[in-house]
């Protein structure tokens, strides 16, 4: 009787002892089997900027070459090219009242005062973007300046040069990419200067972006925004 007492206790001291050291090995196997819950990292969301929502905004035509004073050139032939105003330039100015274009056969010099566009009574020079001798001029968009606006790349061009410098002139315009990269900077350095009221920019109305900015500006700040984005000495009075 006292050797069953006996055995009957070690096997009860033997079952506690696996019982306790099988307790780690299924603490590691349950939570091995049940998945853990991550602590989410918050995540910060940028509050778009005005700069967004003008980029991209502007058109530039890909076969188009680009003046940093916001004209544009197109090869029309080996030495032929046709001159216009691009998207950026006429949205700035708005209705435009008044093109003053040079005369066939007057020469003209690239990055030099070519042209001359009024709006409110406010001008200001353009410079061409190729060296040449011109040839054509676009009648129809001086008689009716609104082509220009509602056709900047197309119908509204404004006169066509013969330019045996061609290729060099080329060499100092922009195109494809490197036009997008230059308009997203000129963009930029706009939303910087004003606020989506003072571009004209209204959500409400469906309004769009800086168009006729020209007509809002007094005369000296519509003089220091030429120099800054026509590259010329300032706007006139006209």
């Amino acid at each position: 009787m006292g050797h069953d007492l006996i055995t009957i206790y070690w096997l009860k001291g033997l079952e506690y002892v696996l019982a306790v050291s099988y307790l780690p090995l299924f603490v590691l196997f349950w939570k091995f089997v049940t998945p853990t819950r991550l602590a989410e990292a918050p995540v910060t969301v940028a509050a778009p900027s005005w700069a967004d929502d003008l980029a991209g905004y502007f058109q530039l035509p890909a076969r188009l070459f680009f003046h940093p004073g916001h004209a544009w050139a197109r090869v029309d032939g080996p030495d032929m090219v046709t001159v216009g105003m691009n998207d950026f330039a006429q949205h700035l100015v708005g209705r435009i009242d008044r093109l003053q274009l040079p005369r066939v056969g007057a020469e003209v010099v690239q990055g030099m005062p070519a042209l001359a566009v009024e709006s409110a009574h406010r001008a200001v020079d353009m410079l061409s973007p190729v060296s040449g001798t011109v040839v054509d001029v676009n009648t129809a968009a001086v008689g009716d300046p609104a082509t220009v606006k509602q056709s900047p790349y197309g119908e509204g061009w404004l006169f066509r040069v013969k330019s045996p410098q061609l290729a060099a002139n080329l060499k100092s315009l922009m195109n494809g990419v490197f036009a997008r990269r230059w308009m997203d900077a000129v963009t930029d350095q706009l939303a910087g200067e004003f606020s989506r009221e003072e571009l004209g920019h209204v959500y409400a109305d469906g309004g769009t972006p800086v168009d006729g900015l020209a007509r809002s500006l007094a005369h000296d700040e519509w003089d220091a925004m030429a120099r800054r984005y026509f590259l010329t000495d300032g706007g006139s009075n006209a």
